[in-house]
């Protein structure tokens, strides 16, 4: 059975949008203390990305600092999150970008991207709303673009803590993860299990020539 905490995750971030803004600052994490390095694996998602390519950034937050990062690098941006609060920041600060309220679970924007961004947002999802969803951002990838996600490490649920509030985070196992992106077919640059950070990158072929 899914933890109750993971029907809370949208409403949390709905009613402290405020806190998660001044919590996630403006600027890309480091990687002190045993995090991600942010900027190495958004520049290793940027990189081979034509100028003005279109990004679609799921889980977007506030905007900041993964979009700002991306607009910054002249990409275009569509930017999509649950959070009413968070959204209105991204739209009142970051207007060259284009974001919408939405979530994951019940849709994404049609076409194709060149890049599909879901960091920090994917792993807020149960196991079973991970494997539908999953098919679904990798659809949105174009020929010769990428996508560039967080997981957790094994089959599972745990519950952090934010702001004396319990967080949800969940994974499905990475034989999985490699199953489902295969068979949308994509091709697992960097696994999230062999880096053990639990961030994929993927790229999908390009058409070839007739």
């Amino acid at each position: 059975m899914t933890h109750p905490s993971a029907e809370r995750i949208l409403g949390l971030y709905g009613d402290r949008a405020d806190d998660w803004i001044a919590d996630r600052g403006a600027v890309l994490h480091p990687g002190d203390g045993g995090g991600l390095d942010e900027a190495t694996w958004i520049g290793r998602f940027s990189d081979g990305l034509a100028p003005a390519a279109h990004v679609l950034d799921v889980g977007c937050g506030s905007g900041w600092p993964m979009g700002a990062t991306l607009l910054s690098r002249g990409f275009r941006v569509r930017g999509v999150d649950a959070s009413p609060g968070l959204i209105a920041h991204a739209a009142a600060t970051l207007p060259q970008g284009e974001w919408s309220l939405g979530d994951m679970r019940q849709g994404l924007p049609e076409g194709a991207f060149d890049g599909v961004l879901a960091w920090h947002s994917l792993f807020h999802l149960s196991p079973d709303d991970q494997q539908a969803v999953l098919p679904e951002l990798a659809g949105r990838v174009a020929p010769g673009g990428r996508l560039l996600f967080t997981s957790g490490h094994a089959h599972g649920e745990v519950i952090g803590g934010w702001r004396g509030q319990p967080l949800y985070h969940a994974s499905l196992d990475p034989d999985a993860y490699r199953a489902l992106l295969v068979e949308a077919g994509l091709m697992v640059e960097i696994d999230g299990a062999t880096t053990g950070q639990g961030v994929w990158l993927t790229r999908r072929a390009f058409l070839s020539a007739k």
